[in-house]
């Protein structure tokens, strides 16, 4: 697999920007926001979000009170995450860091929460990542852990795009083009990844899924529709830690504890 780096993400953005806007793209942070906060400790808690873009994960938490440190190596996205931070007048609580996430050097017990959202897919050793997130938390902090889920897309392509072919031809791969960043990302299962997690010293708190029903439906149009929206969001959060739905959904959230 070759190597990402920041300019696979500044020639994207503009299309992860739409993504993002999308109602998908909204499911995606708003799922993974609510359940994050069952976990977080209080603020004035200090968070670590790894790969973090433009913000949009963490910025919001910054209301609530928290500090943040975001590091990423797309210029591109540090540029727009920081102009948004000064529309959310959240500037005085966020610092932004341009680097290579998968490297970074901290002090050991540093964080009280680290994030790593849809980045370790993209890495060449995940347990390494993994290893340096658990030496900068701090005793009890907490992580939330984003990764896809390659089991979906095969449902998917079976049930939403009547695409029998491609079913079957995902269900032995190992890696995905993403024609966003041009590059390819690593496909997991979830026993691989809570292996890894134990590993590395965490502790599972609770696995969660994130858009469970969306990814299944073929009518895009009619997610923009503000009433059919609200209902699918509502229904996305009641599922988001139900079995067996948080096994179908397009992405993993564990959420971890040191």
């Amino acid at each position: 697999m070759a190597k990402v780096t920041g300019s696979n993400f500044d020639d994207g953005f503009t299309q992860w920007q739409d993504y993002q806007q999308a109602p998908w793209g909204r499911l995606r942070y708003r799922v993974a926001r609510a359940n994050l906060q069952h976990h977080l400790p209080a603020p004035p808690a200090r968070i670590l979000d790894l790969g973090g873009g433009n913000g949009l994960d963490t910025i919001p938490l910054l209301k609530l009170g928290y500090t943040a440190v975001i590091v990423d190596f797309s210029q591109e996205m540090v540029a727009q995450g920081q102009k948004l931070a000064q529309q959310e007048e959240v500037s005085d609580q966020l610092t932004f860091k341009i680097g290579d996430a998968t490297n970074v050097d901290f002090e050991q017990n540093k964080f009280d929460i680290i994030l790593c959202h849809n980045l370790l897919q993209y890495v060449e050793d995940i347990t390494a990542v993994l290893q340096n997130i658990h030496q900068s938390l701090r005793p009890g902090g907490i992580f939330s852990f984003m990764i896809t889920n390659p089991h979906t897309e095969t449902l998917a392509y079976a049930l939403r795009d009547y695409d029998l072919a491609a079913a079957q031809e995902n269900l032995t791969k190992s890696t995905k083009y993403i024609e966003t960043f041009n590059t390819h990302i690593q496909r997991y299962t979830d026993e691989e990844l809570k292996e890894m997690l134990q590993a590395c010293g965490f502790t599972l708190l609770e696995q969660y899924g994130i858009r469970a029903i969306c990814d299944f439906m073929a009518d895009n149009e009619r997610k923009f529709d503000p009433d059919f929206y609200e209902q699918l969001e509502a229904l996305e959060l009641a599922v988001s830690n139900q079995y067996p739905y948080k096994l179908l959904a397009r992405f993993y959230q564990f959420i971890c504890q040191k």
